[in-house]
């Protein structure tokens, strides 16, 4: 249940309302989990109370719901924090593993109140499961011993002693893993080493659970139950897979912070339809070099970037005429693009096509003058690479 910057996005499934601005999403893999636990948890009430039959499914089906209710809370609290410190929240959703929040990217955010932020947003989920913990305890009291609100309360009680513990455990994903990531960053100034530091220890975390399934009965005398094995491997898995997750994306990142944008931006210019293509050429050609020609970037009427000079066209036209060649005839479409200044850095470009996922190419502009242009799939695959 851990608050993440860098999600993708919340799958499909159902959307139960908007909260804090944001969609809340019930994943179609909820319900997976809500008939695992109804089927896990029933048996145990047939135990406790025989006489309630068939409703002992009814009971642990609203089990299921008051559980997840936990957990929206859980994410609930996350989502507040986020606000408080300015973060705006992009959609919270419930699913098989619990749930997460997620929060739109934020640029020119000081290194200092970012890894406060993160901190105080990781922590405050867990916090919220002890605090309904200890409601659930205090609310024990009120109730007559094994009414099925006794029997709900101290399931749900419990259940949330258990995710404010298991997620204050310090390792990524679980949110005391994004808390010590923060801690950190703060300290030595690093994100990265942050990162890796806490998802390596959330591997350690899943070896844990795994070996706590086999162990802990072997000690008492006793054979490891299959089911708990089993579900203890689920469980370390994705723990195993979301924490490698994170250390993939904290070396891509810090290679974003790093990388030289010069590396990918082509030299061009810009030309007007009807500029002669063979002096546009000629003086392009000037501009570039053997191993990068300089780019020519055709404005439409309105004076808006239309496309790029197809050189191989182009060259087929003043070879079959005499005559004056228009540069707009022999352009490409230039299709999605976004203007950027020549200092942008990697980040901010990340940042800017957040909102034109459609670009594939970035025009790079020194104030009012086109300089260059950025292949993005270029970019990407540069960016991405090992």
């Amino acid at each position: 249940m851990a608050a993440k910057n860098h999600q993708t996005g919340a799958s499909s499934g159902l959307r139960l309302g908007t909260v804090l601005g944001a969609p809340v999403i019930l994943a179609w893999s909820w319900f997976l989990a809500a008939i695992v636990i109804t089927i896990l948890f029933a048996p145990w009430l047939n135990t406790v109370r025989p006489d309630l039959g068939v409703w002992a499914w009814f009971v642990a089906f609203a089990y299921a719901v008051l559980l997840f209710a936990s957990v929206f809370l859980h994410e609930l609290a996350h989502g507040v924090a986020g606000q408080f410190y300015g973060l705006k929240v992009a959609a919270i959703e419930l699913n098989i593993w619990g749930g997460f929040t997620r929060f739109e990217p934020q640029a020119d955010n000081p290194r200092d109140k970012a890894a406060l932020t993160s901190f105080v947003i990781s922590i405050v989920g867990p916090i919220v499961n002890i605090v309904l913990a200890l409601l659930g305890w205090w609310c024990l009291s009120a109730v007559s011993p094994t009414s099925v609100p006794w029997l709900l309360l101290i399931a749900v009680t419990f259940a949330n002693v258990a995710l404010g513990a298991i997620n204050l455990l310090p390792g990524i994903p679980l949110d005391g893993g994004w808390a010590l990531q923060a801690l950190m960053w703060r300290l030595t100034g690093s994100q990265y080493l942050g990162t890796i530091v806490a998802s390596w220890v959330g591997r350690v975390i899943a070896v844990g659970f795994i070996g706590w399934s086999v162990i802990t009965p072997l000690l008492a005398g006793e054979r490891p139950d299959p089911l708990t094995v089993a579900w203890m491997s689920l469980i370390a898995i994705m723990l195993w897979f979301s924490a490698g997750d994170a250390a993939t994306h904290a070396k891509r990142a810090r290679k974003m912070e790093t990388y030289d944008l010069s590396q990918v931006i082509q030299p061009a210019i810009a030309a007007t339809w009807d500029a002669d293509i063979a002096d546009t050429l000629d003086f392009a050609n000037t501009l570039g070099h053997a191993k990068e020609r300089t780019l020519i970037v055709v404005l439409d009427q309105k004076g808006l970037p239309y496309g790029l000079v197809d050189r191989h066209a182009a060259a087929g036209r003043l070879a079959e005429s005499l005559d004056q060649v228009p540069a707009g005839e022999v352009a490409r479409p230039l299709a999605g693009w976004i203007g950027v200044p020549k200092d942008i850095t990697a980040p901010h470009l990340l940042e800017s096509l957040t909102h034109r996922p459609k670009a594939q190419f970035s025009l790079v502009m020194d104030e009012n003058t086109l300089v260059g242009v950025i292949d993005l799939q270029e970019f990407f695959d540069e960016l991405l690479a090992a």
